[in-house]
């Protein structure tokens, strides 16, 4: 993993250093491919402080301008069907999470530029109005505390500034955690997370509502899926809990949309055989990652991998890594 780090950074190098010596065109010349992006959230400014999820809305639109303009965007569903224009790079698009951003800044960009898109969609609302990692973020970020006593365990600030026990951080023993569980969290610091005055920070963790879900599914130009219940780490936690945050967010999607969903995006990318296996088994007819597991996943075509956009880089180095198809 280390020498993975030292590599991309490395070759982020290079190609800055590429861009800024004449070459820029040469690394931006078009190339034929094809690409899934996934974007998170989408905010006014670009706070990268608090989370590597969320560009600003001002970027986004830069990017939307530049793609179609230069390369073919698709809906995902061409993609599947491999409806893909020659000599260029073929793209579609994919927003996780479900962010009420998305629903505010995203939506009208892509339709002022007539530009497809599917949101997947966590179903966590109908428990709470965020997800676990946005929680834990601003409170780590905002919090003076230098630890927390959560599960008799004492968590120790690190030099990142995350709640850190046992060489592990707070934030990836959540993605393991029963819902139950995330609600003592959720009340073990809830002074805190009154104390940074959360509405003041809603473009970093207000979810879309039911309204807004339906609103997007309603329209041709996008599509729903589903993204779990409480964006845990499905390989993490038990398999059958695990297909029930699977069928339970198809099914109240659903109820939600009025129509079928037949999309599921895994939360963090991660899966097994067996819980793509079951994504098939009922329903889902495309299912989304981030890396394949293996060779054999590849040769699925129901499996399609996700190309993650960096909020810390420029979007030229942006550009060349997307059309390089990788970061290192």
């Amino acid at each position: 993993m280390l020498w993975i780090r030292i590599k991309s950074r490395l070759l982020l190098s290079y190609r800055k250093f590429m861009l800024r010596s004449g070459f820029k065109k040469w690394m931006l010349r078009n190339r034929y491919g094809e690409r899934i992006l996934v974007f998170h959230g989408v905010d006014s400014v670009g706070e990268t402080r608090y989370n590597s999820r969320f560009f600003s809305k001002e970027y986004f639109e830069t990017f939307i301008q530049y793609i179609t303009e230069h390369y073919n965007v698709i809906p995902l569903d061409d993609f599947y069907q491999k409806k893909f224009k020659p000599n260029t790079l073929n793209i579609a698009l994919t927003f996780d999470d479900g962010y009420l951003n998305n629903y505010e800044y995203v939506v009208p960009i892509l339709k002022k530029h007539n530009v497809p898109a599917c949101f997947y969609i966590t179903t966590i609302h109908e428990k709470t109005s965020y997800l676990f990692p946005d929680f834990i973020d601003l409170v780590e970020f905002h919090s003076p505390k230098k630890e927390l006593v959560f599960e008799r365990n004492v968590y120790q600030r690190s030099s990142r500034n995350e709640f850190v026990w046992n060489g592990v951080s707070l934030k990836n023993i959540a993605k393991a955690l029963p819902y139950e569980v995330l609600e003592l969290l959720y009340k073990s610091l809830q002074q805190d997370w009154l104390n940074l005055k959360p509405e003041s920070l809603a473009e970093y963790w207000k979810l879309m509502k039911p309204k807004q879900i339906k609103e997007i599914a309603d329209d041709p130009l996008f599509t729903i899926g589903a993204h779990g219940e409480t964006h845990a780490s499905l390989i993490d936690i038990p398999i059958e809990r695990a297909k029930a945050e699977i069928l339970n967010s198809k099914q109240s999607l659903e109820t939600i949309c009025k129509q079928s969903i037949d999309e599921f995006a895994f939360p963090f990318g991660f899966y097994t055989k067996e819980l793509a296996d079951y994504c098939l088994e009922i329903g889902y007819k495309k299912v989304l990652l981030v890396d394949y597991n293996t060779i054999s996943d590849k040769k699925q075509e129901a499996l399609q991998n996700r190309f993650v956009m960096n909020p810390y880089i420029s979007m030229d180095l942006q550009l060349v890594c997307l059309l390089q198809n990788s970061y290192y």
